[in-house]
């Protein structure tokens, strides 16, 4: 059964989709910052330029609920994320942009039994990237920022973008990553600072 799970076993979700719909590098502050939390309550570390994956948001079943807290990085944040209270590994994020049809997951700081070989389509927010651009292969397009609504819309005609950030087209069998953080009951509100992240910055995806 396809399933995303914590990496000491605790946790576990079986979805109903084996694919996931798009596949992103990621070099928000944001991602970065709330992987290194966990790291710092002994999860694992995240990659350089983390590589997550976009999954239909239908769970058939959850494993170890007790073990699993959503939270949140500080008063103004818009994504939610669902991490295991023992290995603190990240099973999932959701954001009110993803309209309860898709989740977000980074497969390097989870165990993910799915069929991964979806390419990355885009690589976004260089702008806060420690690293090279040349270790991004060159044909995937790179968006330093979304603060020109040019910007915005050419990530947005990428195929993979649009039938991803949609309303879902049918209902899920099972109940959904928004379900799931409404199930957890309180969000955790971790209250990190922003520190270099600039004034008004907000991951849009």
């Amino acid at each position: 059964m396809s399933s995303i799970s914590c990496l000491c076993g605790e946790c576990k979700l079986t979805l109903s989709e084996n694919r996931p719909t798009l596949s992103l590098y990621c070099a928000c502050k944001d991602c970065i910052q709330a992987l290194r939390w966990c790291e710092s309550r002994g999860g694992k570390a995240p990659q350089k330029l983390p590589q997550g994956f976009y999954i239909r948001s239908d769970i058939i079943s959850v494993e170890g609920e007790k073990f699993m807290k959503a939270f949140q990085l500080r008063d103004s944040a818009l994504s939610t994320r669902v991490y295991c209270t023992k290995c603190f590994s990240i099973i999932g994020i959701n954001r009110p942009n993803y309209l309860n049809n898709v989740f977000w997951f980074f497969p390097n700081n989870c165990h993910a039994n799915l069929d991964l070989s979806v390419n990355p389509c885009a690589a976004i927010y260089l702008s806060s990237y420690e690293g090279g651009i040349a270790e991004i292969p060159d044909h995937i397009p790179v968006f330093h920022n979304f603060d020109y609504p040019q910007e915005l819309e050419r990530f947005r005609s990428i195929n993979g973008v649009k039938n991803t950030f949609r309303e879902p087209t049918c209902s899920p069998n099972g109940i959904t990553f928004e379900n799931l953080i409404e199930n957890l009951g309180e969000i955790e509100n971790v209250n990190l600072k922003i520190g270099a992240i600039p004034t008004g910055y907000e991951p849009q995806f």
